[in-house]
């Protein structure tokens, strides 16, 4: 965490580098912003879809090198084993999800950067080929899990709206700035949301949390919301929903305003659910999002398979059992610029590696 700390100021140096485009102020600096569980302003960000503009960067920088012949894609490829010489990992067996050819790589280590296991879930947001199938075999041929009860219910994120959906859209915190979470007093209240008069209306974060109001962490946000679900105070057409309403905020400010900070999100969610939150409260409620557990990692991001090192989401280390928002995007970017780079360069250089080759009968009994 240390560490994480130390390089976030490069990864915004990098990032800006590769052009994405932060918010900045008036005068030209960086602006920032608050996020849930800190009463500070405390993120960069690119209006309403930070990750995306930090992908779409980190996209053009690499597909920058294919360009120049530094780096060989292989995409559309599932992994479906990772194999293991005199104990070191030294290259991985994949699925062409294409032809159905199982084909091999080998190398002299291994990096796994696949995400999290939030698909273990019956519906969550993160998009369903994001599986965990790497993690779990990485597992099974001996590397160490941590934390897996560690995972994140994110509080922002757009109900289920029936039994044909695949995943769940999340809503950026960053809404929880502006708008407002309520629900109605009284139980069953099926009234639409603009029929609901002020003192009839439940500010509850507010209410119980005053020193944070909205911006209260995600497990506290997402579990206020379970509570007032479960007490038969839920809204819309499934009664698993809370509003977030942003009148007092178009008021105060003026709806220009709260279009440039969210203009893209709230036509996002007007797309999906038909409804113009200007006009009327969205309805949010939890979902799983994010898992702080995952294979477990030294210092130098190497897992208990010597040569197997693991970045981002798909590892155990930095946040605890409860990430703050922003916090994996950081944590991402720094275990790939600013990291593995340096542990992964020592390794190689500091281990004796036999020469192999796809001939090898660790190779053919992968694939067998």
């Amino acid at each position: 965490v240390y560490r994480l700390a130390q390089v976030s100021n490069h990864i915004i140096d990098q990032c800006v580098a590769q052009g994405v485009p932060f918010a900045r102020e008036y005068g030209g600096l960086l602006a920032n912003r608050s996020f849930g569980g800190a009463q500070v302003s405390r993120t960069f960000y690119a209006r309403g879809q930070t990750g995306q503009q930090l992908l779409l960067g980190a996209y053009s920088a690499l597909m920058r090198q294919v360009a120049r012949g530094q780096v060989k894609l292989f995409p559309r490829r599932e992994m479906l084993d990772l194999v293991v010489i005199n104990g070191k990992a030294r290259g991985i067996t994949v699925r062409n999800l294409i032809t159905g050819e199982i084909e091999s790589h080998e190398g002299d280590a291994v990096i796994l950067a696949t995400g999290g296991y939030g698909n273990v879930f019956y519906l969550s947001t993160n998009a369903k080929n994001s599986n965990a199938t790497a993690v779990w075999r990485c597992h099974k041929k001996g590397a160490f899990f941590a934390n897996p009860c560690f995972t994140q219910i994110h509080p922002t994120c757009i109900p289920v709206s029936g039994e044909y959906q695949s995943k769940l859209t999340l809503m950026s915190e960053s809404l929880r700035n502006d708008g407002r979470v309520w629900v109605p007093k009284k139980k069953g209240d099926t009234r639409p949301p603009n029929e609901i008069p002020e003192e009839e209306r439940d500010y509850y974060l507010e209410r119980i949390y005053p020193s944070f109001g909205n911006l209260v962490p995600r497990d506290v946000a997402s579990r206020q919301a379970k509570f007032r679900v479960d007490e038969g105070r839920g809204v819309g057409p499934t009664g698993h929903a809370v509003y977030l309403d942003f009148r007092d905020a178009i008021k105060r400010l003026g709806k220009k305003a709260i279009a440039e900070k969210y203009g893209n999100l709230f036509q996002m969610y007007e797309k999906i659910t038909g409804e113009n939150p200007y006009e009327v409260p969205m309805r949010i409620y939890p979902a799983s999002h994010y898992t702080m557990g995952g294979l477990w990692v030294d210092y130098n991001l190497q897992s208990t398979i010597p040569g197997l090192f693991v970045l981002g989401e798909a590892n155990f280390s930095d946040h605890g059992a409860n990430r703050l928002g922003a916090s994996a995007l950081m944590q991402g970017l720094a275990d790939g610029y600013f990291i593995a780079p340096y542990t992964l360069g020592n390794y190689i250089a500091s281990t004796d590696l036999d020469k192999i080759d796809l001939s090898h009968s660790e190779f053919q009994g992968s694939q067998e």
